[in-house]
C-alpha cells in the first residue's frame, strides 16, 4: 500500500496514523501540495493529497481512505460499536475536517509554511483572527465533550485522529493550546501524540520539518 502526500499535510497524517494504528504496512512517497503531474493526477484527479493505492486500485481523499481501511481491516476497528456511537463518531470526525482544520490550516500556512518554505510574509492579521475568534469557540465546544481519560470512545479511534491531527500542525506554528482555559482539551491533546500510532508519524514527520526549516535558515 502506498499514501502519496507530504507527511506533515493534516489529511495525509490521518491516512498514516490509522495504518499505523491498525498495524497496516505502508510506504509514504513525499508529494507537495499543489501537484499536478500526469502520473499523479491519475490517482487524484483533483490533485489533492492525500492519494492512496492498494494493489492495482487507487483513490484519493482522506476520509474516503480511512473508510475503505476500516472496511478492508475491521480487525482492529477505530470505530465505536453502535449505530448511536458510530454516528457521533462521524460527526466528531466531519467537525475536524471542516470547522477545526481552517484556522489551525491558517496558523501553520502563516507562521511556517508561508516563512520557511513558500519565502512568502506572514498575514498576521489571519493569524490573529484565527487564534483569538475562531479557535476559542472551537476549544470551548471540544472541552466539554473530551473525556477525562482515553479518548472519545474509548480507544484511539477514527474521530480522534481528525479532531487532533490539525491542532498538530497549529503547533508547528507555535500554538498551544491554553491549559488554563481548556484543560480537558489539552491534556487529550497530550494524550493523543503520546499514542504510539502518533508518535511513530510524527517522529517521521519531524525530520522533514527540520530539513524545511534548516534549508531556509
Amino acid at each position: 500500500m502506498k499514501v502519496h502526500g507530504l507527511i506533515m499535510s493534516p489529511n495525509v497524517r490521518k491516512v498514516i496514523v490509522a495504518l499505523n494504528a491498525k498495524g497496516i504496512a505502508f510506504e509514504n512517497i513525499q508529494v507537495f501540495p499543489g501537484t499536478h503531474t500526469p502520473e499523479f493526477l491519475k490517482i487524484s484527479p483533483r490533485g489533492m493529497i492525500p492519494a492512496f493505492e492498494d494493489g492495482d486500485f487507487a483513490f484519493s481523499d482522506s476520509a474516503v481512505i480511512m473508510e475503505y481501511l476500516e472496511e478492508k481491516f475491521p480487525e482492529t476497528s477505530l470505530m465505536p460499536s453502535g449505530p448511536k456511537n458510530r454516528a457521533l463518531s462521524r460527526w466528531f470526525t466531519e467537525y475536524g475536517g471542516s470547522v477545526v482544520f481552517p484556522p489551525c490550516g491558517t496558523i501553520f500556512t502563516q507562521l511556517m509554511a508561508n516563512p520557511y518554505y513558500f519565502k512568502r510574509p506572514t498575514d498576521q492579521a489571519a493569524v490573529d483572527d484565527a487564534i483569538t475568534e475562531k479557535l476559542p469557540p472551537i476549544l470551548d465546544y471540544l472541552e466539554s465533550h473530551v473525556p477525562d481519560t482515553g479518548f472519545l470512545f474509548g480507544e484511539l479511534g477514527v474521530a480522534d485522529i481528525s479532531l487532533l491531527s490539525p491542532f498538530i500542525n497549529a503547533e508547528y506554528g507555535g500554538y498551544e493550546i491554553d491549559a488554563a482555559k481548556w484543560p480537558q482539551m489539552a491534556a487529550y491533546y497530550q494524550r493523543g501524540k503520546a499514542h504510539p500510532a502518533f508518535m511513530s508519524t510524527l517522529i517521521e514527520e519531524d525530520k522533514l520539518r527540520q530539513a524545511i526549516m534548516a534549508q531556509a535558515s
